[in-house]
């Protein structure tokens, strides 16, 4: 596996690179799960080449976000990436990739990078394209691979792509979970153990919601006040009912799209979205209140006052 730590290692790491060669991509910030990993695994069975980077990108976070804190984890994931059959990686650093002369913005406009996690972090997306955009540019890649889980950023990715006419395909990969159903996340490690009981709930909200569906609900307010019901008590930031292709908000009477919902747990944001039409063979033995109850009564009055507050504001990812 070659290591590249500057753009200009890449460029020269990537010219040696057969010209008629496929390139799977992944970018990625790091702190590596299963998650990445399939990504990974997928762009090397689907490529002759497979390629990553690790760069925590200060320009998708907004003031207050935890850029500083975001975990760093560069043995790990560079031992598990070749592990996995990468060939190319790129650590990326701050100084190299925004030069003091460096001047340019890649930004979308309208509801794609305006609604959902776009109204809450503003700056978010315009910092994700313009890396992306770069990245694009430095490894050339035939194929790039993204997560379902950030369902917008995939759109977005997805927008830019075809606007600016980049010779690249997006390849969106469902969400890799844990064995309770929670979505696979670096930040999951920020979670205590009473947020770490709870935060599965999240999953079984929107299952429940894809099962009325299944079962012939259209209304939205009723799908979402579904997914709000099973999670009373949580930090709620939003439930929405979204079209998988444009991420247009879904009118009644609903059709097939995905329902995400963004929660809060102490200072993590907790992401997470399933299509309407997913197979249902998730197991929702536990009630909600059975899991509650339990978390309560280990943490105390204090862990209740934690999870059942009624504020809801905007907090980083």
């Amino acid at each position: 596996m070659k290591i590249a730590r500057t753009r200009a290692e890449l460029r020269h790491l990537r010219r040696a690179i057969d010209r008629g060669a496929t390139c799977g991509f992944v970018p990625t910030m790091g702190a590596l799960h299963q998650g990445h990993g399939m990504l990974v695994e997928r762009a090397r069975a689907e490529n002759d080449v497979c390629a990553a980077s690790i760069f925590v990108n200060p320009k998708q976070f907004g003031p207050g976000e935890d850029f500083a804190t975001y975990p760093r984890t560069e043995d790990a994931d560079l031992a598990l990436l070749r592990d996995l059959g990468c060939d190319l990686v790129l650590i990326g650093s701050s100084e190299d990739f925004y030069p003091p002369d460096f001047a340019t913005r890649v930004e979308l406009r309208g509801h794609l990078v305006s609604t959902a996690e776009g109204a809450r972090r503003p700056t978010h997306f315009a910092g994700v394209t313009t890396v992306v955009a770069k990245l694009f540019g430095l490894f050339e890649p035939t194929r790039a691979y993204f997560g379902w889980k950030d369902m917008q950023q995939l759109c977005v990715i997805r927008r830019m792509v075809e606007d600016l006419s980049m010779p690249v395909d997006i390849v969106g990969c469902e969400i890799v979970r844990e064995a309770d159903g929670l979505a696979m996340s670096s930040r999951n490690r920020y979670l205590d153990r009473c947020e770490r009981a709870l935060a599965p709930k999240i999953h079984e909200a929107l299952i429940t919601a894809a099962r009325a569906w299944q079962g012939g609900e259209r209304r939205g307010e009723k799908l979402r006040g579904i997914v709000r019901e099973h999670l009373h008590g949580f930090d709620l930031e939003y439930v929405e009912l979204r079209d998988a292709a444009s991420f247009e908000e879904l009118a009644d009477p609903v059709g097939p799209g995905r329902i995400l919902v963004v929660a809060r747990m102490g200072t993590t944001r907790l992401l997470d979205n399933v299509a309407l039409d997913v197979a249902l063979d998730v197991s929702l033995d536990v009630p909600l209140s059975t899991a509650v109850d339990a978390v309560d009564a280990a943490a105390g009055a204090a862990a209740h006052e934690h999870f059942h507050s009624d504020a809801a504001s905007p907090r980083p990812q």
